[in-house]
């Protein structure tokens, strides 16, 4: 098998120098073509995989620290691959179409091809170091997005941002050294360390699992670490808010799946976890029901989409784990859609208050049935990616917790009829308009119609991905 990892990692890294070097618009399209053929290669990856049936033995490119035995070494699994192809969607279409003003193109091209190296090279980390180092390139990457790039009170959402993640990424750290320390042979390897996590005392596993949940929990986010995520939103660019919640909370997501894989004490907290997760998920979509600005809501929704994760996750089930990689596969492509067409009605309209924006259909119709059709993927329709991922969670959240892992459902179905409401008022009603001060251009429309297709595509066709679960 190609080094498929190595040389999507190389063509990111020549294309952010090539990027970081040009000027206006010419830096811009060298980006979308290095994330072009990052994609590319993203998805002849998958199709190898499922094509040889085998995620290979990995790639180890060189020594990075040998006195640690540290190398910079990947790894494929079912749970990485799916992760690492949505981010490669996730930000093409970033760079394509996220700059809805095509303002400081240099800078914003930059950052977004700096975290989707990040992203890929986090999903696919063979070891824990590599993971701690990849998920700080991106926690700065998208700081820096947020302090450079956004609205008025960017810099205090930005900050605010800044003292969260420092946190998850101290606790992250704490958490590794920990598990480097009480291994038997040190190692930050994550195939090793899942062998024999059995032989580390259960008192050490659970301090362990307390750590690194806590630093997961803060990244997804989940109540009650969560207050950083709607600031950051309502502040960022259209750019930043579409990596945010597509893909930067996914770190979050891909550290819960490996936690609860690697220690056998995580099994003793199922029951925990999930009752945090349902509560997280009603709560969420409450606090949305009184918020105004759409930004802000779509925010929201990713709190609550990724308590229904977690939901998956704590069942510790094929169907749980298999239905959570589907779920954040799903929200990636949805919350990166629905988030392109928010900003896209706050360039036109200079406003995003749903109170005061109507009548949207009137001036655009391919960005109101864009968030019509986002609302119907994030609540899962049929034939929508989100449906597969719900339908799988809620499988393994039965199967581990009886009836009362369906719980979570209401909070979907609350979550579904407020949105209705809200592109209801917003998008399709005629009864008053609002006047546009601008118009998006094809590059919008293409991201739209970009990212419907795979949600189509990998709603109508769920056996691609669920042949790398064995399901």
């Amino acid at each position: 098998m190609l080094p498929f990892i190595g040389i999507m990692l190389a063509v990111l890294a020549l294309t952010l120098v090539a990027s970081a070097m040009l000027k206006g618009n010419a830096s811009r399209l060298a980006a979308i073509a290095g994330s072009a053929v990052a994609a590319v290669l993203a998805f002849a990856l998958l199709g190898t995989v499922l094509y040889t049936g085998s995620f290979g033995t990995g790639e180890s490119l060189a020594s990075y620290i040998p006195q640690l035995n540290v190398l910079l070494d990947f790894r494929l699994t079912a749970v990485s691959l799916v992760l690492i192809v949505m981010a490669s969607i996730v930000a093409f279409v970033t760079l394509l179409s996220g700059n809805v003003e095509m303002e400081r193109l240099r800078v914003s091209s930059s950052l977004v091809l700096l975290f989707e190296l990040a992203a890929i090279g986090l999903f696919s980390s063979a070891n824990l170091l590599l993971f701690f180092i990849f998920w700080d390139v991106g926690v700065v990457a998208l700081f820096f997005m947020i302090y450079m790039l956004g609205s008025a009170n960017r810099r205090h959402a930005a900050m605010k941002f800044l003292i969260y993640e420092l946190l998850a990424s101290l606790l992250l750290l704490l958490g590794i050294m920990m598990v480097y320390f009480y291994t038997p042979i040190h190692s930050f390897d994550i195939a090793y360390i899942t062998s024999v996590a059995s032989t580390v005392s259960k008192s050490t596993q659970g301090l362990i699992f307390f750590v690194l949940f806590i630093a997961f929990l803060i990244n997804m986010p989940v109540f009650p670490v969560h207050l950083w995520l709607p600031d950051a939103h309502t502040e960022a660019s259209t750019q930043g808010s579409m990596l945010l919640s597509g893909v930067l909370t996914k770190f979050g997501g891909y550290g819960m799946l490996l936690l609860f894989s690697m220690l056998p004490i995580a099994s003793a907290y199922m029951v925990p976890v999930m009752i945090l997760a349902a509560f997280s998920a009603f709560y969420s979509v409450l606090v949305l029901m009184v918020q105004h600005d759409i930004k802000r809501i779509v925010a929201y929704t990713t709190i609550v989409e990724m308590s229904i994760i977690l939901v998956g996750i704590a069942s510790l089930s094929a169907f749980g784990t298999a239905g959570a990689t589907y779920a954040m596969l799903a929200h990636g492509l949805t919350v990166a859609l629905m988030f392109l067409a928010a900003g896209s009605v706050g360039y036109m309209f200079a406003d995003r208050d749903i109170r005061s924006v109507s009548g949207v259909v009137r001036n655009t119709i391919s960005t109101t049935y864009a968030f019509l059709l986002g609302i119907f993927a994030t609540t899962g329709v049929p034939l929508t990616t989100a449906f597969i991922g719900d339908v799988l969670i809620f499988i393994g959240a039965i199967g581990a917790f009886g009836i009362y892992g369906a719980i979570p459902l209401a909070a979907l179905a609350l979550l579904g009829a407020f949105l209705y409401y809200v592109v209801n008022r917003s998008f399709l009603s005629v009864k008053r308009k609002s006047n546009a001060v601008a118009y998006i251009g094809r590059s919008q429309n293409a991201g739209y119609a970009i990212l419907l297709f795979f949600i189509l595509l990998f709603g109508i066709l769920p056996f691609v991905i669920l042949k790398l679960f064995g399901i």
